[in-house]
C-alpha cells in the first residue's frame, strides 16, 4: 500500500485515508486482520450508495433479522416441547420404578423375614415409608 507500513495503526489509516480505492480493493479475509479498517472500508462503501441501494441494504438486513429471529425462537420451541415431553416421560418411568419398588418391598412384608429396618436398609427407603406400608397390609 504506497509508501506505508501496514503493521504500524497510524500508517494503515493513513493509507486508509489517502488511498481508499486500495483498501476496498482487499479481500474480506485479508481485512478481517483488521476489524476496524474492514468496518470503515464497508462504511465508506455503503456511502456510495444510490437511495434505492440502501432501502435494498435495510430490507435485506431485516430479512436476515427476521430469518436469525425465527430461527431462535423456533430453536426455543422445539427445546421447551422436548423439555416437556422429557419431564412426562420421566414421571412415567418414575411412577413404574416406583410400583415395581412397593411391590418388592410387599413381598418381603410378606414374607416376614426382615425387619422393617432391614427392609428399608435392602431397597434404600425411609424406615416410616416401610412402617406405613406393613400397616397397610394390616
Amino acid at each position: 500500500m504506497g509508501n506505508f507500513n501496514f503493521d504500524d495503526p497510524v500508517d494503515r489509516w493513513l493509507s486508509f485515508l489517502t488511498e481508499p480505492e486500495k483498501i476496498l480493493s482487499m479481500t474480506k479475509f485479508d481485512l478481517s486482520v483488521y476489524p476496524n479498517l474492514l468496518k470503515a472500508a464497508e462504511l465508506l462503501d455503503e456511502s456510495n450508495y444510490s437511495q434505492a441501494q440502501l432501502d435494498a441494504y435495510d430490507r435485506h438486513l431485516m430479512a436476515v433479522y427476521d430469518i436469525n429471529r425465527s430461527r431462535i425462537e423456533s430453536f426455543d420451541k422445539g427445546h421447551e416441547e422436548g423439555r416437556e415431553e422429557g419431564v412426562q416421560q420421566g414421571k412415567l418411568v418414575g411412577r413404574l420404578e416406583g410400583l415395581h419398588l412397593s411391590r418388592a418391598i410387599i413381598k418381603e412384608l410378606k414374607r416376614g423375614e426382615l425387619s422393617h429396618q432391614e427392609i428399608a436398609d435392602k431397597f434404600l427407603v425411609p424406615v416410616d415409608e416401610v412402617k406405613m406400608m406393613a400397616e397397610d397390609l394390616g
